[in-house]
Formats: C-alpha cells, sequence, structure tokens
C-alpha cells in the first residue's frame, strides 16, 4: 500500500470520524502513516488506525491491536468498529462525571470521596 493511498483512505475516514464526534489527529508522514482517534472527553484513550492491503489486495483499516477494522471502502462501517471500542470508556468518563457534579471540567481522583462529600451535602440540605 502506497503511503499517499494510505493518506487519502485515513484522510476520507478522519472526516467520518470527525462528523460523528471523535477527535483525531491524523499522522500521514509516518510509516506507515496513522490516524490517532480519540474520545473527546477522555483524550489519553485511542485507537490507532493504519490502512493494510487485505486479501485479493483490498485496502483495509486495522486498529492498533492487528485486527482488521472494515475494508476502506466501508467508512460507515469502520467507523461504527472504532466506536464500539471506544464507546465503553466514554461512558465510563460520562458516569465518573455524573457521580460528581460539582467537577465536570475533570474526572475525579478519588470517585468514592466525591460521592461521600455529595452525600454529606445532600444530607445537610435534608436537616435544613
Amino acid at each position: 500500500m502506497s503511503a499517499g493511498n494510505a493518506a487519502s483512505y485515513l484522510g476520507l475516514l478522519a472526516r467520518a470520524l470527525i462528523s460523528e464526534g471523535w477527535t483525531v489527529h491524523p499522522h500521514y508522514d509516518r510509516d506507515p502513516a496513522l490516524l490517532h482517534v480519540l474520545c473527546p472527553n477522555l483524550p489519553m484513550i485511542g485507537e490507532s488506525v493504519v490502512v493494510e492491503a487485505g486479501e485479493g489486495g483490498v485496502p483495509w483499516f486495522v486498529g492498533s491491536t492487528g485486527d482488521p477494522l472494515a475494508p476502506c471502502h466501508d467508512l460507515p462501517g469502520a467507523v461504527a468498529k472504532i466506536g464500539a471500542r471506544l464507546t465503553p470508556h466514554a461512558m465510563a468518563d460520562a458516569v465518573r462525571r455524573l457521580a460528581c457534579p460539582g467537577r465536570r471540567d475533570a474526572p475525579p481522583r478519588f470517585p468514592v470521596r466525591c460521592l461521600q462529600t455529595r452525600q454529606t451535602r445532600l444530607r445537610r440540605h435534608d436537616d435544613d
């Protein structure tokens, strides 16, 4: 797979992922060219995607684990597979934020302590 073709496919994938709300960082100058896909609210969690020739020379998007995601002509399928890999992390982030509404700008370091603090505030409110 030529670097130019891989970058073209990854560019199309990047646009599709951005339209679905994912954060992407292209690295087309590397060999092989790759695309980092990150959870918008949890940027330390992500997936690296490269393009490799599959059976019969058909180009495929391949994840960081080496598993084929989808053929390059199936952008919706690739977006869905990447989303399925990253969505549990996005959901965990959302749960942490809901558990501690006073610190929505950053995930809490100690969720249990944060929950205890919220329970204390609720008890104080009930006592009033």
